[in-house]
Formats: C-alpha cells, structure tokens, sequence
C-alpha cells in the first residue's frame, strides 16, 4: 500500500478533527549541535499534514528516508496539491496558512481569495512546525504555481496572461503588477509569521512562445502570451513594436496548424520556422520580455526574503522540461539564476522522464521538426542535451538511466559555480505516478538515482513528488542509499 492510500484511510475525518481543535504553539527547537547535515527533503501535499497521524507521518518519512526537511504545497488552487480528490466538490484551495493583510499591499486579493476553506480552515503550517521540530525536520513552505486560475475565486483573472488575440488565458502574468504584489506578500507573509526553514518557489510552465510552438513534454499552448496592458507597457518602454510581435505570433500560430494538420511547407518545417523570425524580429524580443519577467520574480522575491532574515534561504524549483527542451536550457541559465538563489531544486525525475521525453520528441515532431520523424527527432535532442538513452521505441517502457540524474545534476553544479555557494538539491522520481504500461520505479532504481545525486556534485536531495505516491519499498530506499553515503 502506497501513502496516498494510507492518507485516503486517514483523512476522512480530518477536518471534522481540526474545526474545533486548538492550534499547536511554540517556538522552533534549537538545531542540534554538530556538523550541518545533509538536505533531505520531502514535498507533500497538505491533507495528510491536516489529519490525526502527523506525528507517525513525519515520524515514518525520518525513519526510511533520512528527512530533514519537509516541502509542504502551502498555497494552492489544485486538488493533488491539496491532496483531496480530482473535481472534488466544493473545492477551491488557497493559502493553507494564514494570510496576513499587512504584507499584500499592492495586491488586489483579499484574505477571503486567499485564505483555503479546506480541514477547517486551520493553520495548517502553525500546526506542522512545532511536530515537525520534535523530530529534526525544518519546514520550507514549497509555493508550486497553479496551472489554472481558480474558478471559485474570479479576481485571479485579473491577474491572468493575454494571449496574442487578446484572449484571457488560466495562468499568472509575470509583469502583472498584483501578480508580483501578491507573491511578494506572501514570501514576506511566510517569513515573518512562522519560524520556517526556507521556502521553495517554482512554475511549471515556459514561454508563451515556446508554449505555442508545441516545445515542451505536455504539448505546450494553442496561442503565443503574454500581451496583456502591463506586458504592452513594458515592450514599449523597451522599444519593441507591439503590433509587429502580433503578427508574427499570428504567422506562428498559422505554422503550428498547419504542421498540426500535416501540411508540409514547401521548404521545409524549420527552414519555414526560420523564416518567421527573420521576417518578425520582434517575436525573439517578446521572447525575452516574458522570460527577463520571470527572473525579474526571482530577484525580487530573493531580496523580499532577504529583507525580512537574511538567513533563511530561498530557493527555486526547475521544471523537468528544461532537461528535454534546448530551447528553455538557454532561457533557464544558472549563470544568471545564481545571482539570487541560495539553492535549486531541478526535477530529474528519471523514471517518469521516458515517457515525458517520448511526448515531448512527438510534439516537437509535430511543428519546428517536423522534417524529423518523432524516432529522429528524440535522437536530435539527445545530440544537442548530450545524453546516451534509450531509443524512441524504447525509452517510455524503460525510462532514462541513474546518468541523466548524474549529468543534470553535474550540469547544474558547474552552471551555479561561482565565490557564494548555491546548492544544489535535485527531486529525484519516488514513484510519481505514470500512465498503464510504461517503466515504475524499483528499490534497485530509486538507489540509483540517490547516490547518482551525489556522484553529480549535488549537495542535498528532494525525494519527489510527493510523499503519499511513495511506496515504503521504495522510500526505504532513498534512505539506504543515503545511509550508505554516510549522508542520513
């Protein structure tokens, strides 16, 4: 039996339990005295922290695993996150802590928009920290952005992307002011009113370009982003022809339908491609506008941390598809990132990582290589990211070797090299779940992957995605492994 299991046997009554309990208190203990031990991470999603077994969780997760951290999914508007079923009545999400207005200024959402109904409404983080330091575990709340606005809270639309036909779309505006005034106010919300650890951000999502020319392992967008007022504001002020970048998204978006339909142009799918941005210069630039947005987050949300302790550290999760995609390994470069990161966390989920690989080479296929077939087209990308993987036919049914977790890590370490240390703590794959027929992971895998971790450079470890996919064989593992290393 897996955790998510044994979390759906316990937390039927959780909210029942907690609506009329009295929320733990106190201080954080003291870190024992000795020499800093390794990061051992654990995300889980905040049901099982809501219900009666925290204590034997947390327990359970230091015995097999070695934790010494735990990433909670603090704030969300998605069920799994949430750890509550898919389409689950009722559900909306939010902060599973509590909001504290005086940090949001500048933002446009209210404490009812923010704060999570869910379990009671309780203070879910001023509840797990003071159990989680009576077993050695620091708390980092791990804030994984949504893949879609909420519904049950409309204002979130108002902080949404434009496409290029002016088309509201479900995910956050990097340049949209209440966007960063919201995000800023809860790093400083999380710092302030809770003795955390750390905390942890991340978005699994690319450029609106890249999005809409289908480069990434879960097919990517139908339209280019972002050209809502903030983002038109920005580009003049930078000197870029805002209608000039409409129209050559709008040629991009008649390429991908009709490489979609199977259409071959006459010179070819890249040379065609090509073209596009000879023609329309201005579309690399919104390229960059979008992704200077992003680190511009980055930096801001590093010195609001900064601002309020010094020592905490914060850090960023890298989206697993920077390790398929060429293109958003040039976007993502950790020679800029180290400027304002105290860690990383690169999600080298190598068992899952086969079949993702496997879709994103068939959705590459699909548009700017689609002179390649999908077999050719995998091939090409394991040329220019310098891997030796399975083939095409292969490589969902086996997934990708303990040396892709070894070289992504060793990547990472030379590319965050510098006179301050940024660590480097990658997720490695515990059983995140994939679809029927394709490679699961194994004890013999899961030990693999860890100690590749540490043969790669890697000066800690997030054992990934989530606590109650894992099975017990498998974290047990991890732990092994790590014992072996003299790291737990």
């Amino acid at each position: 039996m897996n955790r998510r299991d044994f979390i759906r046997t316990t937390a039927a009554g959780a909210a029942a339990t907690l609506a009329g309990s009295k929320l733990l208190s106190g201080q954080t203990a003291a870190a024992p005295a000795g020499p800093r031990p390794t990061m051992v991470a654990m995300p889980i999603c905040i049901a099982p922290l809501a219900g009666p077994d925290l204590d034997h969780i947390l327990g359970d997760m230091k015995e097999r695993g070695g934790v010494t951290a735990l990433f909670p999914f603090m704030y969300s508007h998605e069920e799994h996150r949430a750890g509550v079923p898919e389409r689950s009545p009722g559900f909306r999400g939010g902060n599973y802590a509590t909001p504290h207005l005086q940090y949001y200024k500048g933002s446009i959402l209210s404490y009812e928009d923010m704060k999570a109904p869910e379990f009671g409404g309780v203070d879910i983080l001023a509840r797990v920290i003071p159990v989680a330091a009576k077993h050695g575990i620091k708390v980092f709340p791990f804030v994984l952005e949504d893949n879609h606005s909420p519904a049950a809270v409309p204002v979130w639309k108002k902080l949404a992307e434009v496409d290029f036909n002016g088309k509201v779309t479900a995910l956050p505006c990097k340049h949209n002011p209440f966007y960063r005034a919201w995000l800023g106010g809860l790093v400083e919300d999380y710092a302030r009113s809770y003795e955390i650890g750390g905390m942890m951000w991340g978005a699994e999502r690319q450029s609106g370009i890249l999005n809409s020319l289908g480069l990434a392992m879960g097919g990517g967008a139908p339209a280019a982003t972002c050209f809502c007022e903030f983002c038109q504001k920005r580009a003049k002020a930078d000197g870029i022809d805002v209608a000039r970048a409409r129209l050559g998204c709008g040629e991009i978006e008649k390429f991908m339908k009709a490489s979609r339909a199977g259409q071959h142009p006459r010179d070819g799918h890249f040379t065609t491609f090509w073209r596009i941005l000879l023609n329309y210069p201005e579309v690399i630039a919104w390229e960059n506008l979008w992704v200077r947005g992003r680190h511009e987050i980055q930096a801001e949300l590093y010195q609001r941390m900064k601002s309020v302790n010094p020592a905490l550290p914060i850090g960023w999760h890298i989206w697993q598809n920077v390790s398929f995609s060429p293109f958003q390994r040039a976007e993502e470069d950790y020679g800029l990132i180290k400027q304002y990161s105290d860690f990383i966390r690169p999600a080298v989920y190598n068992n899952v990582a086969g079949e993702r690989i496997h879709a994103f080479a068939n959705s590459a296929h699909g548009g700017v290589f689609g002179d390649l077939s999908a077999d050719e087209a995998l091939t090409l990308m394991y040329r220019l990211l310098g891997y030796d993987e399975a083939p095409y036919a292969k490589v969902s049914q086996t997934g990708l070797s303990a040396g892709y977790v070894e070289r992504e890590t060793r990547r990472a370490v030379e590319g965050l090299a510098g006179a301050r240390l940024v660590e480097v703590w990658p997720g490695i794959d515990i059983d995140v779940p994939v679809p029927p027929g394709v490679s699961h992971c194994t004890p013999e895998g899961v030990k693999a992957a860890v100690k590749a971790v540490f043969a790669g450079g890697g000066t800690g470890i997030i054992l990934s995605r989530n606590y109650v996919e894992m099975k017990p064989e498998n974290l047990s593992a991890a732990g092994d492994a790590l014992r072996e290393l003299g790291r737990a």
